[in-house]
């Protein structure tokens, strides 16, 4: 243990250090779990303080030691993967009127508040974009930038299929 004195303004401050070698840890640690740690070096992962190593099953060898069977390992710690969870977009109680196949060949539903919220009205292409996260946003999704493009597409899509046919539309019947 190191003692300090620091004069600061006037005042003095104690402040105590508690230094611990790398080398004295080692030892605890082959003293406690009878495991030499020598070359390998630890690293912080959190509020700990980890020497890593890989040891055989001693039931296949008895024989060999904890220091010939460990290894040097990168000093980063393991992350584990996350799972990615699929983001599905909540649609209830938007009215579907009709499906139609899109560009991509996927069959897509198409909702009256996007429709009624485009139809019929000269909008620049970032604004469209905003009142279709606007719609989503609104019936609680946190929708992303590829699923606003996706049902925004699908949505003007429709739109021109429903000019180009002279207001006709391949509309669903009601459930």
């Amino acid at each position: 243990m190191v003692i300090r004195y620091r004069g600061i303004s006037m005042k003095l401050q104690e402040e105590r250090l508690f230094k611990i070698s790398i080398d004295e840890i080692r030892e605890t640690l082959k003293k406690q779990y009878n495991v030499d740690l020598t070359g390998i070096e630890p690293y912080l992962d959190g509020n700990y303080i980890v020497f890593s190593l890989i040891i055989d099953d001693p039931l296949k060898n008895n024989e060999k030691k904890a220091s010939e069977n460990s290894t040097i390992l990168e000093n980063k710690p393991k992350i584990r993967k996350r799972k990615r969870r699929r983001n599905r977009i909540r649609t209830r109680n938007w009215k579907v009127i009709a499906q139609i196949k899109n560009t991509d060949g996927l069959v897509a539903n198409i909702y009256e508040p996007m429709v009624t919220a485009l139809e019929g009205k000269a909008i620049p292409k970032e604004e469209q974009r905003k009142i279709i996260r606007q719609i989503m946003v609104k019936n609680r999704n946190t929708p992303s930038e590829e699923s606003i493009e996706y049902y925004l597409n699908n949505t003007l899509e429709y739109i021109a299929q429903k000019i180009k046919t002279g207001g006709e539309s391949n509309e669903r019947a009601s459930q």
